[in-house]
């Protein structure tokens, strides 16, 4: 019991941190929706997130997820020497990808002239430059560099955002350029205080390194284009069926959905951090445990947040994003159990086991395929998030199967039907009832989450 309480507080410690760099930061984003949509149209605001949505699906097949493989070797190495070799490795694999990224960019700008094309590729990249160091510091043990570069970065963000539309007259372009800037001052910060690309440059090449990243992290890249496919794809289709008007409407309800995919986020960071160290006799009830605890979390955030944006909806957005509204619950519910498979995939990583991972992320895959142009097609706007959510929830019994199978994991059946009881009255209170008794709801149910964790802190300290 005592060694379960050490990793408890190591997990609560590490929430704290990267809470200030993950979902602080977020509020900047957010406080900027109203903002924006005030100042961009439905069908600008749709190119924007579905051109980022390429910009993210190319990063996805060319990058697989290098950042996380090299946090994931940097925690197995305690001297320097042997961290910069990873970083020399992990760096080098990253250009050579960019170098790739960037001619593919030109290949596809020369062929469609799409809009903002130089924008959208210089922003895909500038994020895959912030992943890989934000993912270097936190390998290397600077939980606290990472946060304050994610407030940095924000800052200079909204800053930008807001000058550049309000002051100087900006377009949607705006959007693009800020998001570069911000990425640029976040990864200087990281640079200064970490020193990774020196560290990279200075040490010198070590082929096997090299080598057993790569193979470590090509699966990886096959599942992190999966996990495109199954969290994107459909917006892009529902854009392509209805129009882009739709699709920005969907992008705002994904974007207010999506604060609890930075919940999800900082519990998925903090989880990479035990589970990349833990070492257990019983993996299956570790992971079991964890499973729950993430989930109690994870309905927590969902039965807060559906309140909070009822409450708030009419006042900070409105007419051609109206419709957003009834979008939200669903959005939400995909979020959360997309944020859930992800948290399942990085069990996987620990384990290194990135090729079932990957085969299961596959399947969902095809699920996902076979599944997003009916809901579309039955319930418009609303059906892509209720695709994604189904599809999720399959990818994340699939993995449960296969974990169970490899280490015995133990699934919490009591907290996922309780769970999945509680988010159902509360998406019915959401559609059904008015903003007083969804506040009301939201009170309760705070109150008995929160005599919960009471009571499980009084009978941890008895033990």
């Amino acid at each position: 019991m005592k060694n379960g309480l050490q990793y408890i507080r190591r997990f609560l410690k590490s929430t704290g941190i990267l809470s200030i760099g993950v979902i602080l930061p977020k509020v900047v984003v957010f406080l900027l929706l109203s903002f924006n949509t005030a100042h961009i149209g439905t069908a600008d605001y749709g190119y924007y997130d579905q051109s980022i949505s390429y910009a993210t699906m190319v990063s996805y097949l060319l990058f697989f997820d290098i950042w996380i493989s090299t946090m994931r070797f940097l925690y197995e190495q305690e001297e320097p020497q042997g961290q910069d070799k990873v970083l020399r490795s992990g760096g080098t694999i990253f250009l050579c990808s960019s170098a790739v990224y960037l001619l593919v960019a030109l290949v596809l700008i020369l062929v469609s002239h799409p809009q903002y094309a130089m924008y959208t590729a210089l922003y895909g990249l500038s994020q895959n430059l912030i992943s890989f160091f934000s993912f270097a510091a936190r390998g290397l043990r600077r939980d606290t560099d990472y946060a304050v570069s994610g407030l940095l970065g924000s800052a200079v963000l909204g800053v930008a955002n807001y000058l550049l539309i309000a002051r100087f007259g900006w377009d949607f372009s705006a959007l693009y350029l800020s998001a570069i800037l911000g990425a640029a001052v976040q990864c200087l910060y990281l640079e200064i205080r970490t020193g990774c690309l020196h560290r990279a440059f200075r040490a010198p090449a070590d082929r096997e390194v090299t080598s057993s990243l790569f193979r470590f992290s090509l699966p990886m890249g096959i599942g992190a284009a999966a996990f495109w496919v199954l969290n994107s794809f459909d917006k892009i289709l529902l854009g392509r069926m209805l129009d882009l008007d739709a699709g920005g409407v969907y992008a705002l309800a994904e974007r207010l959905a999506s604060l609890i995919t930075f919940a999800v986020q900082v519990f998925t960071y903090a989880w990479q951090d035990i589970a990349f160290r833990h070492e257990s006799d019983d993996e299956g009830a570790f992971y079991g445990t964890a499973s729950s605890l993430y989930f109690r979390f994870l309905t927590f955030g969902i039965l807060m947040l559906m309140p909070a944006i009822k409450l708030i909806f009419p006042y900070m957005f409105g007419g051609d994003y109206s419709g957003a509204s009834l979008v939200i619950p669903f959005a939400i519910l995909a979020a959360a159990l997309s944020g859930f498979s992800l948290f399942l995939g990085n069990v996987f990583y620990a384990l290194h086991e990135t090729r079932a991972g990957t085969v299961t992320s596959l399947i969902s895959c095809a699920v996902n395929l076979a599944v997003c142009i009916p809901f579309i097609q039955a319930f418009g706007i609303s059906g892509a998030s209720i695709a994604i959510a189904v599809t999720f929830a399959f990818d994340a019994v699939l993995k449960g199967i296969v974990l169970k199978r490899k280490i015995g994991y133990r699934v919490p059946w009591k907290t996922l039907a309780l769970s999945a009881a509680l988010v159902t009255v509360g998406i019915l209170i959401y559609f059904r009832c008015s903003l007083a008794a969804n506040l009301i709801w939201a009170a309760a149910y705070l109150l008995a989450f929160g005599y919960s964790v009471y009571r499980a802190f009084r009978q941890s300290r008895s033990h």
